[in-house]
């Protein structure tokens, strides 16, 4: 999934025999020769779904397409289905799960981590939201498989999370960089062990881009002392006007979002959007995706830590 505001997560890979490999764009990744060692991905069901099987995830996994729903111009949900209906996930945030095939008529394949949106629990069935991209070979061939169709995954884990570990999180996500932190999120306020305060920034061209707005929305009502987040597009209607902050990520906004470091004890802030966006807030990460780089951006003159940011 995902030009300013086209999401893009930049994650290294591992090739095999010495080929270098790094994905960027919406979860990009290509390489002739990959290898992927195997991925942490580690939840335990809650007590009420014990009896629920945690799959293994030993090397891909052929998984059948349940159903697909088009929820905007660009994005469509897409279910598939697990190897039976009492089999879960299990993955652990953020984890996301890395696609295989390999295009007609090509001998290389093509490789595309997607985040699910659907519960890391949740019985039978993993959805994902995947935004179509001009001559995107991932998700491309996303958008193209019909229920019963086939596709191979397997998970990448991509950030470590402990409940409690920081007192606050800020994210600040572009288009659809915004489901590994949806899934963050989730995992945050629906542990009532966890006392973690989130603050969400999301930018996107237009309001009809916004994804999981619903969700968000319910998560700010039920947990308003703990989660709170702000909507920036680049453009407004007359109808949608104050509703929404208009421009782009910018240090006023974000000194006015997020925690004050002198009245937090321990912050993070995880950047996931497109290279250009990433490069204003944060600085702009190293070695051709495949390291964090220094921290420099509107986080830097904010005094932020190379510690304290996490890159996407």
């Amino acid at each position: 999934m995902s030009g300013y505001l086209r999401t893009s997560l930049r994650v290294a890979g591992v090739a095999a025999a010495g080929a270098g490999v790094a994905y960027a764009g919406h979860h990009y990744l290509t390489t002739t020769s990959f290898f992927l060692t195997t991925a942490h991905a580690e939840s335990l069901p809650s007590d009420s779904r014990a009896a629920l099987k945690k799959m293994s995830w030993k090397g891909f996994t052929e998984l059948k397409l349940q159903s697909t729903e088009q929820v905007n111009h660009n994005v469509k949900k897409l279910t598939f289905a697990l190897p039976d209906d009492e089999s879960v996930t299990g993955l652990a945030p953020i984890t996301s799960l890395l696609t295989r095939h390999t295009p007609e008529g090509a001998w290389i394949p093509v490789f595309r981590p997607y985040t699910p949106v659907s519960e890391n629990d949740a019985p039978g069935t993993v959805t994902f939201m995947v935004k179509k991209y001009p001559n995107g070979k991932g998700s491309g061939k996303m958008h193209s498989l019909k229920p019963g169709d086939s596709l191979l995954f397997k998970p990448l884990h991509e950030f470590d999370y402990k409940p409690n570990q920081y007192s606050a999180v800020t994210c600040i996500a572009g288009g659809s960089g915004i489901t590994p932190i949806y899934q963050l999120t989730r995992a945050i306020l629906n542990n009532p062990e966890d006392k973690t305060k989130i603050a969400l920034v999301y930018a996107n061209n237009s309001e009809e881009d916004i994804l999981l707005k619903q969700e968000f929305d319910e998560f700010a009502q039920k947990y308003p002392d703990r989660f709170t987040r702000s909507y920036v597009v680049s453009t407004t209607t007359p109808q949608n006007e104050g509703e929404y902050v208009k421009g782009y990520v910018n240090k006023e906004l974000l000194t006015k979002v997020m925690p004050h470091k002198l009245n937090e004890r321990n912050v993070k802030v995880l950047v996931s959007g497109p290279p250009p966006m990433t490069a204003s807030i944060a600085g702009a990460k190293g070695g051709f995706g495949w390291t964090q780089g220094s921290l420099g951006g509107v986080l830097g003159e904010l005094g932020y830590t190379k510690e304290e940011v996490h890159k996407f």
